[in-house]
């Protein structure tokens, strides 16, 4: 069993930390813990679905989950630049005025990749989005797999799951949305 002791990261339902036995890996466990299995398992099953087509925009992950002093947990890749210190959110980027036209063709380059493959995510927060300082380039990474073909909202009644053409439009207008706070145009070049 590992013992989690360093948190890096907490979103609304799960926390993340620093393996304690393999610093270049985080471990993910939810803060109720009778939600992980099932939900790793699925985040997992996503992970493969996308990983040959996104690549190195999403993060790698262990196969199998691992049992932490705080429940169930999922290896993953810890995103770390040249420096080996944690990478920067994408929202640090657009706050401080450091967006670069590096950046912006990765997120371009992401946006292409989903829209072309139908791979319809729907959570495009700012906090999803972490930028790697890779052998002194910046690299877009997506972190939140458990958006996938999950929309949650009343006003589709679930029939994004039924039709792509319902959950092409939900995924490009929320897109859009990201694209306008980021002042960006779209589609994407």
């Amino acid at each position: 069993m590992l013992r989690l002791t360093t948190l890096i990261g907490k979103g609304a339902t799960r926390e993340c930390y620093i393996h304690p036995e393999r610093q270049e890996k985080c471990v993910k466990v939810f803060q109720k813990p009778e939600l992980a299995e099932t939900s790793f398992k699925k985040e997992l099953e996503v992970y493969q679905k996308v990983r040959p087509i996104l690549g190195n925009f999403i993060c790698a992950y262990d196969l199998k989950l691992v049992e932490t002093d705080k429940g169930t947990g999922l290896i993953s890749e810890r995103i770390l630049d040249d420096d080996k210190k944690d990478s920067k959110p994408l929202v640090t980027y657009f706050v401080s005025g450091r967006m670069n036209n590096e950046i912006i063709k990765e997120i371009r380059l992401f946006t292409k990749l989903l829209i072309a493959n139908d791979l319809f995510f729907y959570d495009f927060n700012l906090m999803n989005f972490v930028i790697q300082k890779k052998d002194g380039h910046f690299r877009l990474r997506y972190i939140d797999m458990k958006s996938f073909n999950n929309y949650k909202s009343w006003s589709f009644l679930g029939l994004e799951h039924f039709s792509k053409t319902i959950a092409r439009f939900i995924m490009r207008r929320r897109l859009k949305r990201m694209y306008r706070l980021l002042n960006l145009s779209f589609p994407p070049d």
